[in-house]
Protein backbone atom coordinates (compact mmCIF):
# COMPACT_ATOMS: atom_id res chain seq x y z
CA UNK A 1 0.00 0.00 0.00
CA UNK A 2 1.55 3.64 -1.21
CA UNK A 3 1.37 6.12 1.37
CA UNK A 4 0.20 9.59 -0.15
CA UNK A 5 0.29 11.89 2.93
CA UNK A 6 1.98 11.78 6.59
CA UNK A 7 0.28 13.80 8.93
CA UNK A 8 2.37 16.06 10.64
CA UNK A 9 3.49 15.55 14.27
CA UNK A 10 2.42 12.55 13.95
CA UNK A 11 4.00 8.84 14.62
CA UNK A 12 4.65 7.78 11.41
CA UNK A 13 6.52 11.37 10.94
CA UNK A 14 8.26 10.70 14.04
CA UNK A 15 9.72 7.85 12.85
CA UNK A 16 10.46 8.72 9.50
CA UNK A 17 7.77 6.92 6.93
CA UNK A 18 7.31 9.28 3.77
CA UNK A 19 4.52 10.27 1.15
CA UNK A 20 5.57 7.15 -1.45
CA UNK A 21 6.63 4.78 0.93
CA UNK A 22 5.21 1.27 0.60
CA UNK A 23 3.92 -0.28 3.31
CA UNK A 24 4.05 -4.02 2.62
CA UNK A 25 3.48 -5.75 6.20
CA UNK A 26 2.33 -5.15 9.77
CA UNK A 27 3.39 -7.80 12.78
CA UNK A 28 4.76 -10.19 9.67
CA UNK A 29 1.19 -9.75 8.30
CA UNK A 30 0.50 -8.90 4.35
CA UNK A 31 -1.40 -5.33 4.35
CA UNK A 32 -3.99 -6.06 1.66
CA UNK A 33 -6.13 -2.64 1.67
CA UNK A 34 -7.03 0.08 4.22
CA UNK A 35 -9.37 -2.24 6.23
CA UNK A 36 -6.80 -4.51 6.68
CA UNK A 37 -4.34 -1.53 7.88
CA UNK A 38 -6.71 -0.14 10.33
CA UNK A 39 -7.51 -3.65 11.72
CA UNK A 40 -3.98 -4.41 12.66
CA UNK A 41 -3.33 -0.30 13.32
CA UNK A 42 -5.25 -0.60 16.59
CA UNK A 43 -2.20 -3.30 17.97
CA UNK A 44 -0.19 -0.73 20.51
CA UNK A 45 2.72 -2.85 19.64
CA UNK A 46 3.85 -2.52 15.93
CA UNK A 47 6.40 -3.68 13.48
CA UNK A 48 6.13 -2.34 9.97
CA UNK A 49 7.55 -3.39 6.92
CA UNK A 50 8.03 -0.56 4.68
CA UNK A 51 9.65 -0.08 0.81
CA UNK A 52 11.76 3.07 0.01
CA UNK A 53 13.56 2.71 -3.51
CA UNK A 54 13.15 -0.30 -3.39
CA UNK A 55 15.24 -1.28 0.15
CA UNK A 56 12.95 -2.64 2.87
CA UNK A 57 13.09 -1.03 6.20
CA UNK A 58 11.66 -2.58 9.33
CA UNK A 59 10.18 -0.37 12.31
CA UNK A 60 9.42 -0.98 15.60
CA UNK A 61 6.88 0.95 17.42
CA UNK A 62 5.11 1.18 21.03
CA UNK A 63 1.89 3.29 21.28
CA UNK A 64 -1.25 3.51 23.14
CA UNK A 65 -4.01 0.85 21.78
CA UNK A 66 -6.03 2.32 19.10
CA UNK A 67 -3.69 5.47 18.82
CA UNK A 68 -3.44 6.36 15.14
CA UNK A 69 -0.25 6.30 13.06
CA UNK A 70 -1.12 9.48 10.87
CA UNK A 71 -0.67 7.99 7.47
CA UNK A 72 -3.63 8.09 4.40
CA UNK A 73 -2.57 5.41 1.45
CA UNK A 74 -3.88 5.73 -2.41
CA UNK A 75 -7.00 4.45 -3.30
CA UNK A 76 -7.45 0.58 -3.13
CA UNK A 77 -8.48 -0.89 -6.32
CA UNK A 78 -11.81 -2.15 -6.22
CA UNK A 79 -13.22 -6.05 -6.90
CA UNK A 80 -15.57 -5.94 -9.72
CA UNK A 81 -18.89 -7.84 -9.97
CA UNK A 82 -18.49 -11.59 -11.00
CA UNK A 83 -22.31 -11.84 -12.52
CA UNK A 84 -23.75 -10.84 -15.59
CA UNK A 85 -27.13 -10.07 -14.36
CA UNK A 86 -30.07 -9.63 -17.25
CA UNK A 87 -31.07 -6.44 -15.46
CA UNK A 88 -28.02 -4.72 -14.38
CA UNK A 89 -28.83 -0.88 -14.17
CA UNK A 90 -25.13 -0.26 -15.62
CA UNK A 91 -25.85 -2.26 -19.04
CA UNK A 92 -28.70 0.40 -19.13
CA UNK A 93 -26.42 3.26 -18.79
CA UNK A 94 -26.67 5.95 -21.55
CA UNK A 95 -23.09 7.12 -23.38
CA UNK A 96 -21.35 10.00 -22.12
CA UNK A 97 -21.84 9.35 -18.53
CA UNK A 98 -18.36 9.68 -15.72
CA UNK A 99 -16.61 6.64 -16.24
CA UNK A 100 -17.29 5.12 -12.62
CA UNK A 101 -20.94 4.67 -14.12
CA UNK A 102 -20.16 1.88 -16.14
CA UNK A 103 -17.96 -0.22 -13.73
CA UNK A 104 -20.00 -3.02 -11.84
CA UNK A 105 -18.50 -3.44 -8.62
CA UNK A 106 -19.08 -6.24 -6.16
CA UNK A 107 -16.82 -5.60 -3.36
CA UNK A 108 -17.25 -7.06 0.34
CA UNK A 109 -15.33 -4.30 1.64
CA UNK A 110 -17.67 -1.47 0.00
CA UNK A 111 -20.34 -3.41 1.24
CA UNK A 112 -18.77 -3.01 4.73
CA UNK A 113 -17.93 0.43 4.60
CA UNK A 114 -20.70 2.29 2.68
CA UNK A 115 -23.40 -0.57 2.46
CA UNK A 116 -23.50 -1.23 -1.18
CA UNK A 117 -24.65 -4.32 -2.31
CA UNK A 118 -22.52 -7.37 -3.68
CA UNK A 119 -23.89 -10.63 -4.70
CA UNK A 120 -20.93 -12.70 -3.46
CA UNK A 121 -20.26 -14.51 -5.84
CA UNK A 122 -16.61 -13.93 -6.38
CA UNK A 123 -16.05 -14.28 -2.13
CA UNK A 124 -13.53 -17.41 -1.91
CA UNK A 125 -13.06 -19.02 1.48
CA UNK A 126 -10.16 -16.81 2.01
CA UNK A 127 -12.56 -13.85 1.45
CA UNK A 128 -15.14 -15.38 3.74
CA UNK A 129 -12.83 -15.73 6.64
CA UNK A 130 -11.50 -12.55 6.56
CA UNK A 131 -15.11 -11.10 6.75
CA UNK A 132 -15.17 -13.51 9.63
CA UNK A 133 -11.75 -12.48 11.43
CA UNK A 134 -12.22 -8.94 10.97
CA UNK A 135 -15.92 -8.93 11.75
CA UNK A 136 -16.68 -7.16 8.77
CA UNK A 137 -20.41 -6.85 9.97
CA UNK A 138 -22.85 -5.89 8.95
CA UNK A 139 -22.88 -7.56 4.98
CA UNK A 140 -25.44 -6.23 2.33
CA UNK A 141 -25.90 -9.06 0.04
CA UNK A 142 -27.78 -9.02 -3.21
CA UNK A 143 -29.15 -12.66 -3.45
CA UNK A 144 -32.37 -11.92 -5.57
CA UNK A 145 -32.85 -15.91 -5.67
CA UNK A 146 -32.20 -18.87 -4.53
CA UNK A 147 -33.48 -21.30 -6.86
CA UNK A 148 -30.27 -22.49 -8.92
CA UNK A 149 -31.91 -22.59 -12.65
CA UNK A 150 -33.28 -19.30 -12.06
CA UNK A 151 -29.78 -17.82 -10.98
CA UNK A 152 -28.19 -18.91 -13.69
CA UNK A 153 -30.94 -17.04 -15.99
CA UNK A 154 -31.48 -13.85 -14.14
CA UNK A 155 -27.52 -13.63 -12.99
CA UNK A 156 -25.54 -15.20 -16.02
CA UNK A 157 -23.67 -17.82 -13.30
CA UNK A 158 -21.40 -20.29 -15.03
CA UNK A 159 -21.18 -22.16 -12.13
CA UNK A 160 -23.20 -22.97 -8.76
CA UNK A 161 -21.79 -20.44 -6.29
CA UNK A 162 -23.56 -21.46 -3.32
CA UNK A 163 -24.91 -18.60 -2.16
CA UNK A 164 -26.73 -20.22 0.60
CA UNK A 165 -24.14 -22.08 2.22
CA UNK A 166 -21.95 -18.55 2.06
CA UNK A 167 -24.49 -16.98 4.17
CA UNK A 168 -24.92 -19.82 6.54
CA UNK A 169 -21.10 -19.87 7.04
CA UNK A 170 -21.49 -15.75 7.44
CA UNK A 171 -24.27 -16.66 9.73
CA UNK A 172 -22.98 -18.94 11.88
CA UNK A 173 -20.09 -17.25 12.74
CA UNK A 174 -22.28 -13.93 13.99
CA UNK A 175 -22.00 -11.82 11.13
CA UNK A 176 -24.90 -9.72 10.61
CA UNK A 177 -26.64 -9.09 6.67
CA UNK A 178 -28.63 -7.48 5.04
CA UNK A 179 -29.93 -8.71 2.13
CA UNK A 180 -32.10 -8.01 -1.17
CA UNK A 181 -34.04 -9.23 -4.17
CA UNK A 182 -34.31 -7.25 -7.56
CA UNK A 183 -37.83 -8.48 -8.34
CA UNK A 184 -37.98 -9.26 -12.32
CA UNK A 185 -41.94 -9.94 -13.26
CA UNK A 186 -42.17 -13.42 -14.18
CA UNK A 187 -38.86 -14.85 -13.13
CA UNK A 188 -37.93 -14.67 -9.83
CA UNK A 189 -41.23 -13.72 -8.40
CA UNK A 190 -44.35 -16.20 -7.77
CA UNK A 191 -43.70 -19.51 -5.76
CA UNK A 192 -39.59 -18.79 -6.56
CA UNK A 193 -39.69 -15.43 -4.54
CA UNK A 194 -41.90 -17.50 -1.53
CA UNK A 195 -38.66 -20.08 -1.78
CA UNK A 196 -36.10 -17.59 -1.67
CA UNK A 197 -37.79 -15.66 1.75
CA UNK A 198 -38.18 -18.23 3.12
CA UNK A 199 -34.36 -19.83 2.31
CA UNK A 200 -33.31 -16.53 3.94
CA UNK A 201 -36.09 -16.33 6.34
CA UNK A 202 -33.90 -19.85 8.02
CA UNK A 203 -31.12 -17.65 9.05
CA UNK A 204 -32.88 -15.04 10.68
CA UNK A 205 -30.66 -14.94 13.56
CA UNK A 206 -28.33 -13.07 11.78
CA UNK A 207 -30.14 -11.68 8.62
CA UNK A 208 -31.48 -8.77 10.11
CA UNK A 209 -33.98 -7.60 7.52
CA UNK A 210 -34.53 -8.53 3.47
CA UNK A 211 -35.47 -5.80 0.86
CA UNK A 212 -37.83 -6.43 -2.21
CA UNK A 213 -37.31 -3.81 -4.74
CA UNK A 214 -38.38 -3.26 -8.23
CA UNK A 215 -36.29 -3.99 -11.69
CA UNK A 216 -35.11 -0.82 -12.57
CA UNK A 217 -35.74 -0.34 -16.47
CA UNK A 218 -34.24 2.81 -19.00
CA UNK A 219 -34.71 3.13 -22.47
CA UNK A 220 -31.18 1.75 -23.29
CA UNK A 221 -31.79 -1.51 -23.07
CA UNK A 222 -30.07 -2.72 -26.64
CA UNK A 223 -29.51 -5.88 -26.93
CA UNK A 224 -30.36 -6.98 -23.54
CA UNK A 225 -33.12 -9.06 -22.17
CA UNK A 226 -36.64 -8.47 -22.39
CA UNK A 227 -37.77 -7.48 -18.76
CA UNK A 228 -41.57 -6.38 -17.74
CA UNK A 229 -41.72 -3.00 -16.02
CA UNK A 230 -44.01 -3.39 -12.26
CA UNK A 231 -47.25 -1.77 -12.99
CA UNK A 232 -50.19 -0.66 -10.55
CA UNK A 233 -51.70 -4.43 -10.80
CA UNK A 234 -48.58 -5.81 -9.84
CA UNK A 235 -47.38 -3.58 -7.32
CA UNK A 236 -50.71 -4.63 -5.67
CA UNK A 237 -50.56 -8.12 -5.83
CA UNK A 238 -46.79 -8.06 -4.31
CA UNK A 239 -48.27 -5.92 -1.27
CA UNK A 240 -50.41 -7.99 -0.47
CA UNK A 241 -48.25 -11.23 -0.77
CA UNK A 242 -45.27 -9.41 1.35
CA UNK A 243 -48.04 -7.80 3.85
CA UNK A 244 -49.45 -11.29 4.60
CA UNK A 245 -45.38 -12.68 5.17
CA UNK A 246 -45.01 -9.80 7.34
CA UNK A 247 -47.98 -11.02 9.67
CA UNK A 248 -46.23 -13.93 10.09
CA UNK A 249 -43.12 -13.32 10.85
CA UNK A 250 -43.99 -10.61 13.40
CA UNK A 251 -45.97 -13.16 15.06
CA UNK A 252 -42.58 -15.39 15.12
CA UNK A 253 -39.79 -12.94 15.56
CA UNK A 254 -41.51 -9.01 16.38
CA UNK A 255 -40.36 -8.31 13.38
CA UNK A 256 -41.44 -8.13 9.55
CA UNK A 257 -38.42 -8.87 8.65
CA UNK A 258 -39.31 -8.66 4.57
CA UNK A 259 -40.04 -5.14 3.28
CA UNK A 260 -40.98 -3.92 -0.12
CA UNK A 261 -39.40 -0.71 -1.46
CA UNK A 262 -41.41 2.19 -1.44
CA UNK A 263 -41.49 2.11 -5.09
CA UNK A 264 -44.35 0.02 -4.78
CA UNK A 265 -46.26 1.72 -2.82
CA UNK A 266 -45.79 5.00 -5.37
CA UNK A 267 -46.28 2.79 -8.25
CA UNK A 268 -49.52 0.56 -6.34
CA UNK A 269 -50.79 4.64 -5.60
CA UNK A 270 -50.96 3.51 -2.03
CA UNK A 271 -50.04 5.23 1.31
CA UNK A 272 -46.49 3.91 2.51
CA UNK A 273 -46.98 2.10 6.26
CA UNK A 274 -46.13 3.83 9.41
CA UNK A 275 -42.85 4.56 10.60
CA UNK A 276 -43.70 1.35 13.34
CA UNK A 277 -43.68 -0.89 10.26
CA UNK A 278 -40.08 -0.75 9.28
CA UNK A 279 -38.74 -1.85 13.08
CA UNK A 280 -36.19 1.15 13.12
CA UNK A 281 -35.25 1.73 9.15
CA UNK A 282 -32.38 -0.99 8.67
CA UNK A 283 -32.86 -0.51 4.57
CA UNK A 284 -33.95 2.78 4.35
CA UNK A 285 -30.57 3.74 1.96
CA UNK A 286 -32.20 1.08 0.02
CA UNK A 287 -35.44 2.84 -0.74
CA UNK A 288 -37.15 1.22 2.08
CA UNK A 289 -39.55 3.75 4.11
CA UNK A 290 -37.28 6.69 2.83
CA UNK A 291 -40.76 8.37 2.27
CA UNK A 292 -41.71 7.97 5.35
CA UNK A 293 -38.74 9.50 7.17
CA UNK A 294 -38.96 11.99 4.77
CA UNK A 295 -42.38 13.26 5.75
CA UNK A 296 -42.00 12.27 9.24
CA UNK A 297 -38.53 14.49 9.09
CA UNK A 298 -40.84 17.40 7.36
CA UNK A 299 -43.68 17.26 9.97
CA UNK A 300 -41.45 17.75 12.79
CA UNK A 301 -39.66 19.96 10.43
CA UNK A 302 -42.28 22.19 9.81
CA UNK A 303 -43.52 23.03 13.26
CA UNK A 304 -40.32 25.75 13.58
CA UNK A 305 -41.15 27.03 9.89
CA UNK A 306 -41.39 31.18 9.89
CA UNK A 307 -44.99 32.66 8.93
CA UNK A 308 -43.11 35.46 6.69
CA UNK A 309 -40.32 35.50 4.48
CA UNK A 310 -39.23 38.43 2.20
CA UNK A 311 -41.35 38.27 -0.53
CA UNK A 312 -40.01 35.44 -2.92
CA UNK A 313 -41.44 32.90 -6.01
CA UNK A 314 -39.55 28.91 -5.90
CA UNK A 315 -39.44 26.68 -8.37
CA UNK A 316 -39.69 22.82 -6.34
CA UNK A 317 -38.47 20.12 -8.11
CA UNK A 318 -38.95 16.46 -8.16
CA UNK A 319 -39.84 13.58 -10.32
CA UNK A 320 -42.78 11.91 -11.64
CA UNK A 321 -42.49 9.17 -8.88
CA UNK A 322 -42.67 11.22 -5.62
CA UNK A 323 -44.60 14.12 -7.37
CA UNK A 324 -47.92 12.97 -6.00
CA UNK A 325 -46.03 13.10 -2.32
CA UNK A 326 -44.30 16.33 -2.61
CA UNK A 327 -47.74 18.01 -3.93
CA UNK A 328 -49.98 16.38 -0.98
CA UNK A 329 -47.84 17.02 2.04
CA UNK A 330 -44.47 19.54 0.91
CA UNK A 331 -46.51 22.09 -1.53
CA UNK A 332 -48.99 23.29 0.38
CA UNK A 333 -47.49 23.44 3.89
CA UNK A 334 -44.87 26.21 1.60
CA UNK A 335 -47.48 28.11 -0.03
CA UNK A 336 -49.02 28.92 3.41
CA UNK A 337 -45.87 31.07 4.56
CA UNK A 338 -46.31 34.37 4.14
CA UNK A 339 -44.65 35.91 1.40
CA UNK A 340 -43.63 32.42 -0.64
CA UNK A 341 -44.78 31.66 -3.91
CA UNK A 342 -43.95 28.07 -4.88
CA UNK A 343 -44.66 26.29 -8.05
CA UNK A 344 -43.94 22.60 -8.25
CA UNK A 345 -41.92 21.10 -11.31
CA UNK A 346 -42.11 17.66 -11.98
CA UNK A 347 -39.25 16.80 -14.60
CA UNK A 348 -39.50 13.80 -16.81
CA UNK A 349 -36.03 12.31 -17.28
CA UNK A 350 -34.73 12.61 -20.28
CA UNK A 351 -31.23 11.21 -20.14
CA UNK A 352 -32.74 7.39 -19.23
CA UNK A 353 -36.36 8.35 -20.21
CA UNK A 354 -39.41 7.82 -19.40
CA UNK A 355 -39.52 4.50 -17.43
CA UNK A 356 -37.20 6.13 -14.85
CA UNK A 357 -39.22 8.18 -12.59
CA UNK A 358 -36.88 8.52 -9.13
CA UNK A 359 -35.72 11.63 -8.11
CA UNK A 360 -32.45 10.98 -7.52
CA UNK A 361 -31.01 9.82 -10.90
CA UNK A 362 -32.12 13.26 -12.54
CA UNK A 363 -29.43 15.05 -14.31
CA UNK A 364 -28.08 18.44 -15.26
CA UNK A 365 -29.44 17.32 -18.84
CA UNK A 366 -32.93 16.58 -17.38
CA UNK A 367 -33.13 20.22 -15.91
CA UNK A 368 -32.21 21.80 -18.73
CA UNK A 369 -34.44 20.17 -20.91
CA UNK A 370 -37.71 20.95 -18.73
CA UNK A 371 -36.39 24.24 -16.75
CA UNK A 372 -34.49 26.17 -19.81
CA UNK A 373 -36.53 29.18 -21.14
CA UNK A 374 -39.00 29.38 -18.31
CA UNK A 375 -39.64 31.50 -15.74
CA UNK A 376 -38.35 29.81 -12.27
CA UNK A 377 -38.75 33.19 -10.18
CA UNK A 378 -36.15 33.33 -7.50
CA UNK A 379 -34.42 30.34 -7.12
CA UNK A 380 -34.66 26.21 -8.29
CA UNK A 381 -35.06 23.74 -5.06
CA UNK A 382 -33.54 20.27 -6.03
CA UNK A 383 -34.20 17.08 -4.31
CA UNK A 384 -31.38 15.95 -2.35
CA UNK A 385 -29.15 12.58 -4.29
CA UNK A 386 -28.92 14.31 -7.34
CA UNK A 387 -25.43 14.88 -6.49
CA UNK A 388 -22.48 12.66 -5.77
CA UNK A 389 -19.94 13.08 -3.06
CA UNK A 390 -18.05 14.73 -5.68
CA UNK A 391 -20.55 17.59 -6.57
CA UNK A 392 -21.60 16.11 -9.72
CA UNK A 393 -24.81 15.21 -11.64
CA UNK A 394 -24.75 12.05 -13.51
CA UNK A 395 -24.16 13.36 -16.59
CA UNK A 396 -20.96 15.21 -14.98
CA UNK A 397 -22.62 18.82 -14.58
CA UNK A 398 -22.32 20.69 -11.82
CA UNK A 399 -24.41 22.50 -9.49
CA UNK A 400 -22.38 26.34 -10.68
CA UNK A 401 -22.85 25.09 -14.44
CA UNK A 402 -26.34 24.50 -13.83
CA UNK A 403 -26.86 27.70 -12.30
CA UNK A 404 -25.23 29.67 -15.33
CA UNK A 405 -27.52 28.36 -17.88
CA UNK A 406 -30.54 28.27 -15.83
CA UNK A 407 -30.14 31.83 -15.18
CA UNK A 408 -31.20 31.56 -11.60
CA UNK A 409 -29.69 30.44 -8.34
CA UNK A 410 -30.03 26.86 -7.35
CA UNK A 411 -29.89 24.97 -4.15
CA UNK A 412 -30.37 21.07 -3.18
CA UNK A 413 -31.83 20.21 -0.28
CA UNK A 414 -29.64 18.66 2.02
CA UNK A 415 -32.47 17.67 5.04
CA UNK A 416 -32.18 20.99 6.81
CA UNK A 417 -35.31 22.92 6.11
CA UNK A 418 -33.55 26.38 8.12
CA UNK A 419 -31.15 26.23 5.79
CA UNK A 420 -33.45 26.55 2.75
CA UNK A 421 -35.12 29.46 4.48
CA UNK A 422 -31.71 30.92 5.28
CA UNK A 423 -31.14 30.44 1.26
CA UNK A 424 -34.77 31.86 0.22
CA UNK A 425 -33.87 34.97 2.04
CA UNK A 426 -30.45 35.15 0.41
CA UNK A 427 -31.50 34.88 -3.11
CA UNK A 428 -32.89 37.85 -5.19
CA UNK A 429 -31.55 40.71 -3.00
CA UNK A 430 -28.83 42.16 -5.48
CA UNK A 431 -28.25 41.79 -9.02
CA UNK A 432 -26.11 39.02 -8.69
CA UNK A 433 -27.58 36.86 -6.29
CA UNK A 434 -26.29 33.73 -7.72
CA UNK A 435 -23.29 34.07 -5.96
CA UNK A 436 -24.66 34.51 -2.90
CA UNK A 437 -25.20 30.49 -3.22
CA UNK A 438 -22.13 28.70 -3.09
CA UNK A 439 -21.25 25.01 -4.55
CA UNK A 440 -21.84 21.78 -2.99
CA UNK A 441 -18.47 21.30 -1.56
CA UNK A 442 -18.95 17.33 -0.08
CA UNK A 443 -16.14 15.18 1.78
CA UNK A 444 -14.85 13.19 -1.15
CA UNK A 445 -15.79 9.27 -1.57
CA UNK A 446 -14.45 6.39 -2.64
CA UNK A 447 -16.50 5.34 -5.25
CA UNK A 448 -20.70 6.78 -5.22
CA UNK A 449 -23.28 3.67 -4.73
CA UNK A 450 -25.13 3.39 -7.41
CA UNK A 451 -28.32 3.11 -6.73
CA UNK A 452 -31.73 2.00 -8.60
Amino acid sequence: MKIITVEAGSIAAEVGLRPGDELLEINGRHVLDHIDFRFHEEDSSLSLKVARNGESTIYDIEKDDGEKLGVEFEEMKVLSCGNDCIFCFVDQNPSGLRKQLYFRDGDYRLSFMYGNYTTMTNAGPAILQRIVDQRLSPQYISVHVTDYAVRQRLMGLKKDDRILNKIRFLHDHGIDMHTQIVLCPGINDGSVLERTVDDIYAFRKHIVSLAVVPVGLTDHRFGLAALQKVDREYAHRLLSTVEGWQRRFRNEIKRAFVYPSDEFYLVAEREVPPARSYDGFPQVENGVGLVRTFLEDFRQQSRGFPRQVESRRLTLVTAELPSPIIEGHVHPVLNRIGGLDVRLETVPNVLYGKSVTVAGLLSGKCLYSHLQGKDNGDGILLPPDVLNADGLFLDGETLPRVQERLGVPVMVYDGQWDEVFRWINLIGRNSDSRNLVPPLTPASSLIQNNKT
